[in-house]
Formats: C-alpha cells, sequence, structure tokens
C-alpha cells in the first residue's frame, strides 16, 4: 500500500489497484462463460460421436439418410468422444481441484493418443502399399485421412499438457490448440473453393466435412477450456486489446472469406482474367484490412479519450475526497466485510496512535487496546452490514491518548451490485461534552439530594410548627375551659342572684331574658371555639368518637345529613396521626360547608395492617378541575402537605355537578403508632 504526497490515505496507484480488482472481477466473469461454452461443445461432440456411433448399425434405408454422417467413420467418432470426455472433465475439474476427475480425463487423453498413433500408423501403411486398399480387410475400419489421425494425436498432447507452463510463463497446448485449429481449416477451405487437394492430401479417402468442422470446434473448445492462459486471455479480457480484437476478428475474418468467394465465383463465370486474381485479392484485402483497423483505431482512440476524461474527473474527485478527509478533524474509516481496515484519514491515524502501514489491512483487535472494544466495534459493523441500515453509536475507547468517547456514524458500503462491500464511519470525539454532561448529572444529583435534604427538613419544620400549633390550641382550649368556662359559670350563679331581687317588672323581665340568651350563647360560643382549638372527645375517646362528634355539630350547624362509615375496632394509630387526620376531616368538611352546596355527607374511616384510609364524598357541585390542580387553593394543598409529611397520599375525583369524592391514604409506621405529642 502505498502512501500520497502527505504520507496519508491512498495514493493513485492505490486507486489503480482498486480498479484492477474490479478489472479482475469482470475477466473473471468472462472466464466462467468461457469454461461454460468449452463445457457445452463438448456435451456437443459427444453426441454427435454417439449418433455417427448408432447410425453404422442402421438398415440401409436410414443408412442412405444419414449419408453425410456415414462418411464419418466409427473409429473417428469413437475418437471424438474420448477428446470430448476429457475436454468435459478438465472443465469441470478446473485446476485439478480433485484427483478422481484429473485421472479419468488423463486415461481418455492417453486412450486418443493410442488411438491417433494406431490409425496413423495403419493410414501410412495403407499409403506406402503395405496393406492392399480392400474395405473388407480387418483393418479396414481403421484406415482415416493421416490429417485426423494427426488431430487425434494433437488433442491428446493437448489434454495430457493442458496445465503445463513453460518458464518463460507461456502454455504449449495453447500453440498446440492453435495448430489443430489450422490443420482443420485444410479441409474446410478445399470444401469451401472446390480443390481436391485440400480435401484428400494426397491420400486416397477424404477428409470427411463434418470431421474438420468437428475438429475446428474442438481446437475452439480446447482454447475456451483455459480462458486465463495468455494466448486465451487477450480475447477475454475487457481491457482495450481484447475487446478490439473480439470486435475485430469475426468481422476480418467473415469479410475476406467473402470477398474470396466472391472473387473464386466471378473467376468460374469467366468475369475476371485468372491474371488479376491475385492482384484483385491483394488489393481488395488490403482496402478491407485498412478500413477495419482505421475504424478500429478511431474507436479505440475514442475511447481512449472517454477514459482519460473518466481518469481526470476521478482523480479530481480523489483530490477533492482526499483534501476534505485530511483536512477534518473528525476521524473517517472504511472497513471491508472481513472488518479490515482499508481506509484511514489523518484523524484516525492520529487518534489510533499508528501510521498508514500500521493501519491498513489490519483487525479491530489489531488497532485497538482492548480486545472487549474490539469486539464490540466489529459487531456493531457486522449489524450494520446485515441490516443495509445506517446506524448512530456512541462508543467509549481507551486509545493512547486516553479514554475516548466518540459519537459514530456508519453506513453500509455498497458495490455497483448492490451487494455490501463493507461499512464506513465518521466519529466524532464527545469526550468534553460527555464530561460536561456527566458533571451537569452529578450537579443534579447533589441538587436532587440538597432539595430533598431541605424538603425533609421543610417537613420536620412543618410537623414542628403543627406540634406548637396543636400545643398552642390545646393550652388555649386549657385557658378556655379552665379560666373562662369558670368564670361564665361564676358568672351565671351571680346573675340568678341578680334577677331574684330584680323588680317585677316588663322592662326587667325582658332584660333578664335576653341576659340569660346572651349567657347561653358565650358559652356555646366558648365550647365551640374550645371544641375547635383541641376536642376534648379526642383526647378522651378517641378518632371515632371525635369524628361522630365532629359530624353531629356539623349537621345541627348547616343541617347537611352526614353519615358515618366507621370501623368496629378502636383506631390505633398515634396521637399525631390522629390529630392530623381529625385536621384533614375539619377542612375536607370546611370545604363542603363553604363550597360544595351539599345536602349529604358520608365520611368513611377505614383502617389494616399497613393504612388507614378516609373517604369524604358528598352530593354537592363537584370541585372544578383548574381548582383542584391549582397549589394556590390552600385547603386542599394543606391535605396534600399533610399527607405527605406521613408518607400517604390525597386522590380527588370530582364530576361537574355529581358531587365529589376525596380519599387520604396514610401508611401506618410503627414509630408513629406509639408517638405521643
Amino acid at each position: 500500500m502505498q502512501k500520497n504526497n502527505d504520507g496519508f490515505g491512498p495514493s493513485s496507484a492505490d486507486i489503480h489497484r482498486n480498479a484492477s480488482v474490479e478489472y479482475f472481477t469482470a475477466s473473471h466473469a468472462h472466464y466462467s462463460s468461457m469454461v461454460t461454452l468449452a463445457m457445452g461443445l463438448s456435451m456437443a461432440v459427444i453426441l454427435f460421436g454417439i449418433v455417427v456411433l448408432i447410425a453404422a448399425f442402421l438398415e440401409d434405408e436410414y443408412r442412405r439418410l444419414l449419408s453425410g454422417l456415414l462418411a464419418v467413420r466409427a473409429v473417428t467418432a469413437i475418437g471424438f468422444i474420448l477428446g470430448a470426455c476429457a475436454l468435459y472433465l478438465r472443465c469441470a475439474n478446473g485446476s485439478g481441484r480433485s484427483v478422481l476427475p484429473g485421472l479419468l480425463a488423463n486415461g481418455l487423453a492417453w486412450l486418443l493418443l493410442l488411438l491417433g498413433a494406431a490409425t496413423l500408423v495403419h493410414g501410412a501403411m495403407y499409403a506406402v502399399g503395405w496393406l492392399p486398399v480392400d474395405a473388407g480387410h480387418p483393418l479396414s475400419p481403421l484406415v482415416i485421412p493421416p490429417l485426423l489421425s494427426v488431430g487425434f494425436l494433437l488433442m491428446a498432447i493437448v489434454l495430457l499438457l493442458q496445465d503445463w507452463r513453460l518458464p518463460g510463463g507461456y502454455y504449449p497446448s495453447e500453440y498446440l490448440s492453435f495448430a489443430l485449429m489450422g490443420l482443420s481449416a485444410i479441409p474446410l477451405v478445399g470444401y469451401i473453393y472446390g480443390v481436391s487437394q485440400f480435401i484428400y492430401l494426397d491420400f486416397y479417402v477424404p477428409v470427411p466435412l463434418l470431421s474438420a468442422l468437428v475438429f475446428a470446434l474442438l481446437g475452439a473448445a480446447l482454447l475456451m477450456a483455459r480462458p486465463s492462459h495468455p494466448l486465451m486471455a487477450v480475447i477475454t479480457r475487457v481491457a482495450p486489446g481484447g475487446q478490439m480484437l473480439r470486435h475485430l476478428l469475426p468481422q476480418t475474418l467473415f469479410l475476406l472469406l467473402a470477398f474470396s468467394l466472391l472473387l473464386n465465383w466471378g473467376l468460374t463465370h469467366g468475369w475476371i482474367q485468372p491474371d488479376l486474381l491475385l492482384p484483385t485479392l491483394t488489393l481488395i484485402n488490403g482496402v478491407i484490412v485498412l478500413f477495419i483497423f482505421w475504424g478500429s483505431a478511431s474507436r479505440l482512440d475514442s475511447e481512449y479519450g472517454e477514459r482519460t476524461r473518466n481518469a481526470q474527473k476521478l482523480a479530481e474527485t480523489s483530490a477533492l475526497l482526499n483534501a476534505v478527509s485530511e483536512s477534518t478533524s473528525d476521524p473517517i474509516f472504511v472497513k471491508n466485510r472481513q472488518g479490515l481496515m482499508i481506509f484511514a484519514n489523518p484523524a484516525t491515524l492520529h487518534k489510533l496512535g499508528k501510521t498508514w502501514e500500521e493501519t491498513m489491512y489490519r483487525s479491530s483487535r489489531e488497532l485497538f487496546m482492548v480486545p472487549e472494544e474490539a469486539e464490540t466495534i466489529d459487531r456493531d459493523d457486522r449489524r450494520v452490514m446485515a441490516s443495509g441500515k445506517p446506524e448512530k453509536l456512541e462508543q467509549t475507547l481507551h486509545l493512547p491518548e486516553g479514554v475516548v468517547t466518540f459519537q459514530t456514524a456508519k453506513v453500509p458500503w455498497f458495490g455497483k451490485d448492490g451487494s455490501v462491500q463493507g461499512v464506513i464511519g465518521i466519529s466524532t470525539d464527545i469526550t468534553e461534552r460527555k464530561q460536561a454532561e456527566d458533571e451537569l448529572r452529578q450537579r443534579e444529583s447533589q441538587l436532587e439530594k440538597t432539595v430533598i435534604q431541605r424538603t425533609a427538613l421543610l417537613r420536620e419544620l412543618t410537623n414542628h410548627l403543627e406540634t406548637v400549633r396543636e400545643e398552642e390550641k390545646r393550652a388555649i382550649a386549657r385557658e378556655l375551659h379552665d379560666n373562662m368556662g369558670a368564670s361564665l359559670t361564676a358568672l351565671s350563679m351571680h346573675l340568678e342572684g341578680v334577677y331574684q331581687i330584680l323588680p317585677p317588672d316588663e322592662k326587667w323581665i325582658d332584660r333578664k331574658t335576653r341576659m340569660q340568651g346572651l349567657m347561653k350563647s358565650l358559652v356555646a360560643t366558648t365550647r365551640r371555639i374550645q371544641t375547635e382549638l383541641r376536642p376534648n372527645t379526642l383526647d378522651l375517646f378517641g378518632l371515632k368518637a371525635a369524628i361522630s362528634e365532629q359530624l353531629d355539630e356539623l349537621h345541627e350547624r348547616t343541617g347537611i345529613a352526614c353519615h358515618a362509615s366507621l370501623p368496629d375496632e378502636d383506631v390505633e394509630v398515634g396521637h399525631e396521626m390522629e390529630i392530623a387526620i381529625y385536621r384533614m376531616l375539619q377542612e375536607m368538611l370546611n370545604n363542603v360547608t363553604k363550597h360544595a352546596k351539599a345536602g349529604k355527607v358520608d365520611v368513611i374511616l377505614d383502617i389494616d395492617e399497613d393504612h388507614v384510609a378516609l373517604t369524604v364524598r358528598d352530593d354537592g357541585v363537584g370541585i372544578p378541575e383548574e381548582r383542584r390542580d391549582n397549589h394556590k387553593t390552600y385547603g386542599l394543598r394543606g391535605l396534600r402537605e399533610r399527607a405527605t409529611f406521613f408518607g400517604g397520599q390525597v386522590d380527588i375525583r370530582s364530576t361537574p355537578g355529581k358531587g365529589a369524592l376525596i380519599t387520604i391514604s396514610l401508611p401506618i409506621r410503627p414509630e408513629l403508632a406509639g408517638a405521643e405529642v
């Protein structure tokens, strides 16, 4: 792998190397099609030989119909079958991956070699007169034209030496295959131009037309069986030379043959003088060759210009991409399907602390310090390639400069055929941002702890204030009971004595009545204030009695029908919670009196081992939603604060015009169950 001028990123040589990979892939497709075609020709020759052998045993009327096939002797058909079978096995076995097909192909080639040698010897013996030219002779079926025997020998040698290479890199089998095709061209030209010397070749038996065609096909199949060999590679490559040869060779041969036939036809009919045939043929062939090669050169020049422009655009694009990748501070990298690094910009190399040579074609385990992090990276890459969809990942890696956190965008790298070739990644160093986020989260956690601590302190302070307030209320209630109550009682007794000495005048009687009413009202008000401040019933008889008394007082004061559902057993939740429940019930009943416009109130007290629940239900106008969620509504907020202090919660449900349902659920904690104010 070479470097560019700055020492980073792929150079132009790397770009050409990648282009060479694509070129090799395209050439490989041509190679596969060539081998497949060679196998198809082999099968066609095998079928032809089988048909010839079958035709040799048919009756006379069928033999006349197949006279063209019968011109091919059975021994020739056997040679074709042997050679075609060996060639098919060579193609199917490739470059010798399996042993058995190679051994079978070699065995068939040796049999073909023996057959060619035997027929050549017998043909020579008949040619020199050592054996009589007699169709009834036992060895007459082995007599075939020497050209066919030489063809079998050449074909057998090609099959045996097909993968043998000379030190210079040349394969003799290719040249022998061309020689086989050249030999088969001799009788073909004889048949085309009617030249008997090319058909008989000084032998008394002619070379059959079908035999010559089959040898030409077998020679071509032998070349196509190994398309990667040098001579065939020129034709099969996608390079300009191979394209030009594939384009020029068929049309050149066709035009030369067509004009040669035309001249021969003109010579036969007397339109062309024999002494002008050679100059005319030379002139026409020269014009054809000049025309074809001139047009090919023009086409090649046009393609070369287009390739030059494309290469220039590619170079400009590559330079632009290199400039972008080298100037950015974000690491950019590309990996192939095997997870090997094939591109890394300078930022990537800097983060890895490695050079270009130390990074290219290295796996993640070779590049990163912690194996677990490398395995995570490879797993993410495989997932992106398998899904074919981009992903954004956050990765924390141990690098030479320390622990670094990246936000990486990985996208699959698609080839021209749409298949996934690898993964492309762009990373951004977010270490400082992550540190700031961690610090912010830490501060938020500390702030949350502080808020919790302060909230607990505020709750404790609120509880202390409530306790102090309850103590003050109890002290005031005691003072009212002990002092105010005693004073009112003494005043009432003194007034009774005063009433007796008042004259029986109507105006004094009226004043007596008003004074007695005022005294009763004052006593009732004192008792009500005393009860609201600190109900003696709660202290003396417990929560159930205090709730019943409060409902009775509400019914007597407002006329609202009150119903209480209380547990049968005594409620023991601790004096502090009893006071809280009593005050919350007091607040809810005050809300019903002020806002509900209710005619009926149900109070339900439910208690189990863990919780105590107080529910107040009325049939009034309901609580509007905005008032339920309004934290400035002091009554409801007070309920929530009291319930929250005890670890409970308040559930408010209301439908406009259909009343309201408020449920307070408080957990019974052991430390509260025995607490005293």
